[in-house]
């Protein structure tokens, strides 16, 4: 309701409960309050934990007994290539996707669909896409259904060479600050940034052997499942909190006063 009057809103009738029933759905209700607030610091120290990680183990400081070998300093041009390869009508509009930042790669809806897929570019399993607009935001994404997709032909494509760059490996890096420095100095344009791949080949960090990327990665993907399971929970947690208050502030279920 728009530009309600404080006369209108005074009107609205609402249940009220006595006094003591309202002091025990207060203390039900702050039960709920408090596991999200224990479960928010536990995702906040995860999170931490994961940097901590990736600091450490993205630039060499700690490595794996095993592992003794000297890490190259690369360029990605160095360890991945660009793939220009168009759609040239071979898949239909199911097969078009976008890549956000939040969601990575996402089925396009269809109002915002073209009405050309000729230019639309191919994307396999475990490419890269972006926008050359929007990556210095962290809107890339790694592919990784197992059927072959398209992205508009506006789009970056690459993928890693075989044998020098993991692209699990890959998919933390472009989540360091290292990365992050990189695609927000660099890029061509006044008004807005546009990073094409001659652009983000030119960034240089710091590559551990093929095995020992694996190694990295699988320690850095369990971060992130620990951090998705918690906020799995968080959200199951606050979906019943809703609905108890539902129920609770309506008068749908009673509780008895202490």
């Amino acid at each position: 309701m728009k530009n309600i009057s404080k006369d209108s809103l005074l009107t609205i009738p609402v249940a009220l409960p006595s006094l003591p029933e309202q002091r025990k759905i207060a203390d039900i209700l702050t039960t709920w309050d408090e596991a999200l607030a224990k479960l928010d610091a536990l995702i906040d120290a995860q999170e931490r934990r994961k940097k901590a990680l990736m600091q450490q183990f993205l630039t060499g400081k700690m490595r794996f007994p095993e592992f003794k070998k000297r890490w190259s300093r690369v360029s990605l041009g160095d360890v991945a290539e660009n793939v220009a390869d168009q759609n040239k009508g071979r898949m239909g509009t199911s097969s078009l996707y976008g890549v956000t930042k939040t969601d990575g790669m996402v089925p396009m809806r269809d109002h915002v669909k073209g009405e050309s897929f000729h230019r639309c570019k191919r994307v396999e399993t475990d490419w890269f896409a972006y926008n050359p607009m929007r990556v210095n935001i962290g809107s890339i994404a790694r592919w990784r259904g197992t059927e072959t997709v398209m992205v508009s032909g506006d789009y970056v494509v690459f993928r890693c060479h075989s044998g020098k760059l993991l692209p699990a490996y890959l998919d933390h890096l472009r989540k360091s600050w290292m990365w992050q420095s990189f695609v927000t100095r660099g890029g061509n344009g006044s008004v807005r940034v546009r990073i094409y791949f001659s652009d983000l080949a030119e960034f240089t960090f710091p590559c551990p052997p093929v095995d020992e990327q694996r190694q990295i990665a699988a320690i850095l993907d369990t971060a992130d499942q620990q951090i998705t399971l918690l906020r799995t929970q968080r959200a199951a947690i606050d979906q019943q909190k809703r609905g108890l208050m539902q129920r609770l502030l309506t008068g749908k279920v009673r509780v008895k006063p202490v």
